[in-house]
């Protein structure tokens, strides 16, 4: 079962014209100041627009550029677990607009939508792709192609089950061993975290095999990362999240980066384990650009079966991404060298006892010909979590 958050995506090519036009447009000067930044860094980026008529504004500017797709963490999971083979796959989403459900049912997936909720219009988000280069990199800098996202704020009702439904809810998803859960960002009022904790956690109790995971999102104010890990968090056997946003958690715990540059993969490493003592989470998945790093509570389960599974998910994102041969990614195999170095020697190629807990490594793999950054996080985080027997 995958829910709450799905729309449609409309996926636009960032071009030296693209950008020419959109920086004549003074009035959109916040959002493409955060693309720009986003550029420069090479890194993911979404930026939450909360007035819906500046959103319906900018939505208009680039209404006849880009093409479709669902898109929502909610929405791109659940049409990967399909590509999987997955036979019963199940979306859950509340208020959810007629074209996001049509494609969800025309990918074989069920889409579990509530009329309380409020029957809404389809969102859309807005996805510019860019690859390096449009604009100066900052130093350091590994170039690589990402994207960086305008979406419009959902009411909070949309990522909730309406009380009325939650027991025939339920009895729907009982059969299900997965929940692939997103959304919590666009809660505001401390109740609604209340209510979606209480939620989460009656899905977990649902099957006595059902684990549960939550992907996290960039660009999310520290009041909603505070209650995320105060309400959300106690109730998820596991977590994804990329680079960006394990800095977020750390800076919410108010942890700092442990060691060194953030973005070392060593510091991600002792960050990620901070992050794993403080919530109890007891898998806790970090993908970034040419590796991916899994932390793994004591007992909970078989390392190697976990490292099989981010290995089958490396596999599955690069042939999503692009074309051409796929190659073990040189960021990933220079970090594992630093990994031996702070942590080792491995157990096992990649797997180390760090503590209390485990740290389980593998590079990317890149694909030569890249053609599509957009969900490839939240393709790559169903898709280890699924295989994952922890």
């Amino acid at each position: 079962m995958t829910g709450f958050n799905a729309n449609i995506d409309r996926i636009i090519r960032v071009t030296p014209s693209l950008l020419r036009a959109f920086r004549k447009q003074k009035k959109f000067s916040s959002i493409l100041n955060r693309l720009e930044h986003a550029m420069r860094y090479c890194s993911a980026d979404e930026m939450v627009i909360h007035d819906p008529a500046a959103f319906s504004e900018i939505s208009s500017y680039f209404s006849n550029t880009g093409s479709f797709a669902l898109g929502g963490q909610a929405g791109i999971a659940a049409l990967q677990m399909r590509r999987l083979g997955i036979a019963s796959v199940i979306c859950a989403v509340p208020g959810a607009g007629s074209r996001t459900r049509t494609l969800l049912q025309h990918a074989d997936v069920l889409p579990l939508t509530f009329p309380e909720a409020g029957r809404q219009p389809d969102r859309i988000h807005l996805i510019f792709e860019f690859s390096p280069g449009l604009v100066p990199l900052a130093e350091g800098v590994v170039p690589r192609n990402n994207r960086f996202i305008v979406s419009p704020a959902h009411d909070p009702h949309t990522v909730m089950i309406p009380i009325n439904r939650q027991e025939s809810f339920l009895d729907q998803i009982r059969s299900c061993q997965r929940a692939f859960l997103s959304g919590y960002q666009f809660l505001e009022k401390k109740e609604d975290f209340i209510t979606a904790a209480s939620q989460a956690l009656a899905v977990r109790r649902v099957n006595p095999l059902m684990r549960i995971h939550t992907e996290c999102v960039s660009g999310v104010n520290s009041r909603v990362i505070s209650m995320i890990i105060e309400h959300i968090l106690p109730h998820m056997d596991s977590i994804g999240l990329n680079e960006r946003e394990l800095g977020e958690f750390t800076k919410s715990f108010d942890l700092g980066s442990i060691s060194g540059s953030p973005s070392s993969p060593v510091s991600m490493v002792r960050d990620a384990l901070a992050c794993a003592r403080a919530t109890g989470v007891q898998r806790i998945h970090v993908h970034t650009f040419g590796y991916y790093i899994l932390i793994l509570a004591p007992g909970t389960g078989e390392p190697v079966s976990s490292q099989n599974a981010l290995l089958f998910a490396a596999q599955k994102v690069a042939g999503e991404a692009g074309r051409g041969d796929q190659v073990l990614s040189h960021e990933g195999l220079m970090a594992y060298e630093k990994l031996l170095a702070a942590f080792g020697p491995d157990e096992t190629l990649g797997i180390f006892t760090v503590g209390d807990h485990i740290v389980v490594f593998v590079p990317s793999l890149i694909s030569q010909d890249v053609k599509k950054t957009t969900g490839l996080g939240d393709i790559l985080s169903s898709t280890a979590f699924v295989a994952d027997p922890f």
